[in-house]
């Protein structure tokens, strides 16, 4: 990691890094905002980063990927383009991806392309595609 040289014709090493890489990988990802176990927020939330929510949420939020920890509630609508459920949504859920854990407790109507449901979670609602099957289904041919 570290290197000592003796370069004296003040040219810097070949091995060197670029400072210029890092800082570009740097803003490219941005860690996620979190809301905490003792936070209660009254109001929508639009990112279009990451969040999670230990806390409770009285309003929407639109983000590009949210995550409801298993303290979590939120009651309103949910528009991301990923949803992770492992605690309590009561409300609308309009998400590409949605997944609800085991620990998920979610009293909505989803709108989703993909749907991960794990054994042991609680769900009461519509769901529905956003987008139309692949291929339609054909009924069989009768024979006589």
């Amino acid at each position: 990691m570290f290197n000592k040289t003796n370069n004296t014709n003040g040219t810097s090493p070949a091995t060197k890094p670029t400072s210029s890489a890092a800082p570009q990988r740097m803003a490219s990802t941005s860690a996620p905002s979190i809301l905490g176990r003792d936070l209660v927020i009254t109001g929508d939330i639009k990112t279009d980063g990451e969040i999670q929510i230990d806390g409770r949420l009285d309003g929407n939020v639109t983000a590009g990927v949210v995550t409801i920890g298993e303290q979590g509630a939120v009651n309103g609508k949910i528009i991301a383009k990923s949803v992770h459920v492992r605690g309590k949504v009561s409300g609308k859920v309009d998400s590409n991806s949605v997944e609800l854990a085991e620990t998920a407790n979610v009293q909505a109507d989803l709108i989703q392309d993909q749907l991960i449901i794990a054994n042991g979670a609680f769900f009461d609602g519509k769901c529905a595609r956003k987008s139309a099957a692949p291929s339609p289904i054909k009924a069989a041919k009768k024979t006589a």
